[in-house]
């Protein structure tokens, strides 16, 4: 294991407490210095780690002292059983599947006629692995996975991969735009208004550094781009 997993590891052998099925909302914990940082706190409750808060934010998951004057980045397992168990992706995951749920609506969506899977899929036109990933997409909705696209451009919130987002999801008919501007082609520029800053923000939560950025129905995230099948074989994980 990396060094860092198992200084997370040494914290949760001798720090382990408190059961995550037990942990509790949080109402007191001061969050002065967490919002001087940039830290938008949505959500707090105790860790597994005796007097350490697991702190949901717009930047994703922390961990805070009770006193809320440290901060640690990093993983906590549970080492009890036959095989490490990370507490921390169980969180990360269960976040991510309730704030996709809660953006759907806003997901440009190839469906699959016999759906078995469905992935969200962070995506940027001018990103090679996407259009890869797009290429291919009879076989992944001949596979059973339905696709869901959400904005992420690479280069932030601006830029023509930023533009070239908006115009997709301003479009008439964006499955079409999405495929065109994968292709080269040119799409007109509308104006509307569109989540592209919303699913950027939404990634950058997630943990989300590149495209395509694939996060399966159980929440976990997978970085880059599988051919449909080896994304099955992930599915059927």
């Amino acid at each position: 294991m990396k060094i860092a997993v198992l200084k997370t590891i040494f914290v949760a052998v001798f720090g382990l407490a408190v059961s995550v099925n037990s942990a509790n909302e949080i109402d007191d914990l001061d969050t002065n210095h967490l919002q001087r940082m940039g830290f938008a706190v949505e959500s707090v409750r105790e860790s597994s780690i005796q007097g350490l808060y697991e702190v949901i934010t717009n930047q994703g998951l922390i961990y805070v002292s009770r006193d809320g004057q440290l901060l640690m980045s990093g993983r906590i397992y549970d080492i009890t059983g036959p095989q490490p168990e990370n507490l921390s992706d169980i969180t990360l995951n269960a976040m991510r599947r309730d704030n996709l749920a809660e953006h759907v609506d806003s997901a440009i969506e190839f469906k699959a006629d016999n759906e078995k899977y469905v992935v969200s899929v962070f995506t940027d036109p001018t990103c090679g692995y996407c259009r890869q990933l797009h290429q291919q997409m009879d076989s992944y909705l001949d596979a059973g996975i339905t696709i869901r696209y959400y904005a992420w451009p690479r280069s932030g919130l601006q830029g023509s991969a930023f533009n070239q987002l908006n115009a997709i999801w301003c479009a008439n008919d964006p499955k079409d735009a999405m495929t065109r501007a994968k292709s080269d082609q040119s799409i007109k520029q509308g104006n509307c208004a569109t989540p592209v800053q919303e699913h950027y923000e939404l990634g950058q939560k997630f943990g989300v550094r590149g495209t395509p950025a694939l996060v399966l129905a159980d929440g976990r995230l997978l970085p880059g781009y599988l051919p449909p099948s080896r994304l099955v074989q992930e599915l059927n994980k």
